[in-house]
């Protein structure tokens, strides 16, 4: 039996232990021995066999003894090994003891709770706030009791979260039909691990205590479980951002009784869904502000079933593929204040057209068809008049023209208070005319910025 850390008081001391192995150690002196045989060629003494062989006899019961006190002494060092090792460990346990009681008397154990609330804020990861043990708040419940109870009671350390329960253990790029073909035991076995991360998400957000939440619904097996789990909280919910997958039943479900949202980014939305999400989307409160729809190119049929939300709009992130669904999306929002513009086709010549609120345009990235866009942007530029814009950027191909010309007629036709203009992408300083610009609005903060982006920037 191996000795406890607390069973110091029966180890042997050291001295006795050589004394004992000095004790056992047999006299291996004989009338033959080397030291009383000087020549081992010629010996003096005559050999006589019986004796020779009850010495080795001896020897092989002495030899016999040792091998077994050999296996002894191995064991009992063995114990030893692991007595030092439970001694090490027990005093690193110290020293941590030691330094966290240390600690208890610093200034930081006597600070008020609305203080330390403060400065868990700024332990929060800047994106991604999902109920991972690893990282703040939970990790801050796990330091030691003031601090769990501090941060359980801080609503506004809960007010943000990231969902992404995955219950297969597939990849993110495996579509949500998946769930469709289960056998009887998986469904059990997925419905546990589902109850398990609904009962984790509820507890996370019944913290937030009726404060405004921020949501990012990444990865989830089904829309209508979702849409159990969160219907508690459906009316705190100002900001949301949803992925909705290909095979996913009813995504619009998760659109519904969000009577406060203000900002909605659409990551994923399958081609067959769009019309329900876009009709979805028109029902949402007043209280709407921003509505990021980057992702899926809309056409006028799309553009005018969101309304009537679109009169509510001041921020609007949105692909365009024709030119009559811009020309409807700038009708139908006149209170935007900002504009981030993808354009897929310009197919039809713009009639003038003017926007008296838009104070930011960005035209970004669209990919292998931003050469044959850039020729079409020409035509926009034409046609619009923002008396208003204050900020303008642009995505200019490596290679290919882009319409200088055009945007400075828009600046000098709107006579807006310009005061930002950046160009990025694979765009080169010197193909800049910054001296024309400048000679427009001589104040005007001008910022080229080279570099290939690969997919969408912000």
């Amino acid at each position: 039996m191996q000795p406890s850390v607390n069973s110091t008081s029966n180890l042997v001391p050291a001295s006795h232990i050589i004394n004992a192995l000095q004790n056992i150690m047999p006299d291996l002196e004989s009338s033959y021995s080397r030291g009383t045989v000087p020549n081992i060629d010629h010996p003096t003494i005559e050999l006589n066999n019986k004796s020779i062989s009850a010495i080795l006899t001896a020897r092989k019961q002495q030899l016999d003894a040792v091998l077994h006190e050999i296996s002894d002494v191995e064991r009992v060092m063995d114990s030893i090994k692991n007595f030092h090792k439970q001694l090490v460990e027990q005093k690193e346990k110290i020293i941590q003891s030691m330094t966290f009681h240390k600690g208890l008397g610093s200034a930081l154990w006597r600070l008020p709770p609305e203080i330390l609330s403060q400065i868990f804020h700024h332990c929060l990861p800047e994106d991604n706030l999902s109920p991972a043990s690893n990282q703040a708040p939970l990790l801050l419940t796990r330091i030691c009791r003031p601090w769990r109870d501090v941060a359980v009671n801080t609503p506004s350390l809960w007010c943000k979260l990231y969902v992404e329960i995955n219950l297969n253990g597939a990849g993110e790029e495996d579509d949500m039909s998946f769930y469709g073909d289960w056998e009887e035991e998986d469904v059990e076995a997925d419905d546990r691990v589902w109850q398990q991360a609904a009962f984790l998400h509820d507890s996370w957000l019944k913290r937030s205590r009726g404060c405004p939440l921020s949501l990012v619904l990444r990865r989830y097996p089904s829309s209508k479980l979702l849409r159990n789990l969160l219907q508690p909280y459906m009316h705190q919910i100002l900001s949301l951002s949803a992925t909705f997958s290909r095979g996913a039943e009813r995504p619009q479900l998760l659109l519904e009784g969000l009577s406060t949202l203000r900002e909605l980014v659409i990551q994923e939305v399958g081609s067959s869904d769009i019309l329900d999400i876009t009709r979805s989307i028109s029902q949402l409160p007043s209280t709407m502000r921003v509505l990021d729809v980057m992702r899926t190119p809309f056409d006028v049929d799309h553009i005018s079933s969101l309304n009537p939300v679109l009169a509510h709009l001041t921020h609007v992130k949105i692909s365009i593929r024709h030119t009559d669904a811009l020309l409807q999306l700038l009708r139908l929002c006149p209170n935007l204040s900002s504009l981030t513009l993808q354009l897929f086709n310009m197919n039809k010549t713009l009639k003038p057209v003017t926007h008296a609120n838009i104070q930011s345009f960005r035209v970004d990235y669209c990919g292998r068809l931003m050469m044959a866009v850039n020729l079409s942007l020409a035509d926009l530029f034409d046609a619009l008049s923002l008396p208003n814009l204050r900020i303008f950027e642009g995505y200019c191909p490596r290679d290919g023209p882009w319409p200088h010309e055009q945007l400075k007629h828009l600046f000098a036709r709107s006579k807006c208070p310009l005061e930002s203009l950046s160009f990025k992408g694979g765009v080169k300083a010197e193909a800049v005319p910054q001296a024309e610009y400048l000679a427009l609005i001589p104040s005007l903060d001008i910022v080229v910025t080279p570099g290939s982006i690969n997919g969408y920037w912000c």
